[in-house]
């Protein structure tokens, strides 16, 4: 039982720390007119799908804890496993979003809508419709429990793992993909000695490439390893 206890209050600790420090990061980007750029939109998107997931397991948290006669009545326990779900999807979803606002402003640089606020709210706001949406087919207003059926544990973990996860590793190999092509393509047109160009003739990986595959590789690790964990601990 103290075990119990001393791991509930280090969650708890930790979801408190997550969501002050979402705040703190979001709040001069908010108020400081400089910080206003798009990818800061985006960036202050990802602390607000944070602090909207760690106030739900906050308040199931209490609920479960302090007050667990309101999980007796299984339609208010199924729209707070919604609400909680729903909350805990928009973290990977912003993710996703910021990942493929990467690939467009990289890919697509000339294209003067990807650096506009309308393609900004047009991301974000689909995020948040999606994450909605997509959990709603795990939800049953005519069960009887409030347990979690053996398909909706699986379904769940595919939107919060698996697809996320596959659609950054996408975005990723492609910005790779192009950041090399691009440098292939500047590279020949840089006046250099014929026995210079001789070597650069061969594909060699240039300091740009060696900073962004690690990066693609860590992120995305500590990405699988952190949802892992809350996929299978779930319910």
């Amino acid at each position: 039982m103290a075990e119990t206890s001393i791991i509930n209050i280090v969650q708890v600790l930790i979801l408190v720390i997550i969501v002050f420090l979402a705040l703190i990061y979001s709040i001069p980007i908010l108020f400081i007119p400089r910080f206003h750029s798009i990818n800061n939109v985006f960036s202050v998107n990802l602390c607000i799908a944070g602090i909207c997931c760690g106030t739900c397991w906050l308040a199931n948290f209490i609920s479960l804890h302090f007050y667990p006669s309101t999980l007796s009545n299984y339609k208010v326990c199924v729209v707070m496993n919604y609400f909680e779900m729903m909350c805990t999807l928009q973290v990977p979803l912003a993710i996703v979003t910021t990942s493929f606002h990467r690939l467009c402003s990289i890919v697509y640089h000339t294209k003067p809508f990807f650096k506009k606020k309308r393609w900004a709210v047009l991301c974000m706001s689909s995020q948040w419709v999606a994450g909605m949406i997509l959990l709603l087919p795990g939800v049953s207003f005519n069960a009887s429990t409030c347990d979690v059926d053996l398909w909706v544990s699986i379904y769940t973990f595919l939107m919060y793992v698996v697809i996320p996860s596959a659609i950054c590793l996408t975005n990723n190999i492609l910005i790779f993909q192009h950041v090399r092509s691009s440098t292939n393509r500047v590279q020949p047109s840089i006046p250099i000695p014929t026995m210079t160009i001789n070597k650069k003739q061969h594909p060699h990986i240039n300091r740009r490439d060696l900073h962004l595959l690690p990066y693609m590789i860590i992120s995305f690790c500590i990405f699988i390893g952190g949802w892992i964990r809350y996929a299978y601990g779930h319910h």
